[in-house]
């Protein structure tokens, strides 16, 4: 879980679903990014 510590405690400001990719977008404070999509039947999550 150590892949997250960047957003822990930061409020969640905006919600994209689905994104331009078809996937999730979540946005946080400070700007921080999450995007969401499912790969090959596999979820996938990447900081942006």
């Amino acid at each position: 879980m150590e892949k997250y510590d960047p957003i822990k405690m930061l409020e969640l400001v905006k919600v994209e679903d689905p994104d331009s990719e078809g996937g999730l977008t979540l946005i946080f404070q400070e700007n921080k990014t999450l995007k969401i999509k499912i790969v090959d039947g596999k979820l996938v999550s990447e900081f942006v």
